[in-house]
């Protein structure tokens, strides 16, 4: 009886001559999607997904169809796997109802997902209005909670675990001071603070059905939308609080993506991981 109880915690997994670590990072088989899979950071995670080798769903909202139809095809052919573009406003609820039955069709079932669509948008400070404070609260946070859902309703009906992981984001922590004064990212940081205590009460709600979910809190990372928007005195300032005193690349997001949804992170839920260049010091 003793033996079989200490077998299940073995002291040196590395010594069975089968065990390889980075075989714990292989996606091979198993099925994802991303929400905000057209944007910068969503397409990273995408690929990162793809390259270790999962059939992955690029889940954006219906305008973005131009550009989601020859990226999806882009990443199948890189990496040999099939990479299927959906269609979803997340704020919309039959519309998020659809998306499980998409994604059951395309994939099969669901092992991980990025809850990533979010918008920041203008007039976004203490003054903002309710139709702005609205938008973004209904896309970041309800569509975050209802994609969410999607996941882990899958995962449980298909009886297996798996992993979830939102974008949370700096400004879910602190007022994002710069330049002397708050950011203008109001309703934007209480979106983003509300998916962050989501993600634990989640993460406690689930663990007995083996699913994991984390969050992720980008910094300043540089993508599209700062392209000619963006200028060099913003650029410096933003970089006063950034101890590695330069943005993020999308890229660098990618290996905490493939962590968490992969098996070398079977025994982390329920946390937050900044990537952000050192700005969570101060």
């Amino acid at each position: 009886m003793a033996e079989e109880f200490y077998a299940v915690y073995p002291k040196d997994a590395w010594k069975d001559s089968s065990y390889r670590l980075m075989d714990k990072f292989s996606l091979k088989g198993k099925k994802g999607f991303v929400t905000g899979g057209g944007g910068g950071i969503g397409r990273n995670t995408a690929a990162a997904w793809a390259e270790a080798g999962a059939d992955v769903a690029l889940v954006d909202i219906p305008a973005s169809k131009d550009r989601l139809e020859p990226l999806a095809k882009e990443m199948s052919e890189r990496y040999g796997v099939k990479v299927v573009p959906l269609y979803c406003d997340v704020s919309d609820e039959e519309q998020v109802k659809a998306l499980k039955d998409d994604l059951i069709r395309e994939l099969g079932t669901v092992d991980f997902a990025h809850i990533n669509a979010g918008v920041c948008l203008m007039g976004d400070d203490v003054d903002v209005p309710y139709s702005t404070w609205k938008k973004i609260i209904d896309i970041d946070l309800n569509g975050a909670f209802m994609t969410a859902q999607v996941a882990q309703q899958i995962m449980r009906e298909h009886n297996h675990g798996g992993s979830i992981i939102m974008t949370s984001s700096l400004s879910g922590y602190n007022a994002n001071f710069i330049g002397g004064g708050p950011s203008p990212v109001c309703a934007y940081g209480t979106a983003k603070a509300g998916i962050s205590q989501l993600a634990r009460y989640m993460g406690a709600g689930l663990a007995p059905y083996g699913i994991r979910v984390n969050t992720i809190s980008p910094g300043y990372i540089w993508s599209g939308i700062h392209e000619g928007v963006m200028d060099k005195a913003g650029h410096d300032m933003c970089l006063e609080v950034v101890p590695i005193k330069r943005f993020g690349r999308t890229d660098e997001l990618q290996g905490v993506m493939l962590f968490l949804a992969s098996e070398a992170s079977s025994y982390i839920t329920g946390i937050n991981i900044p990537v952000d260049g050192g700005y969570s010091i101060f």
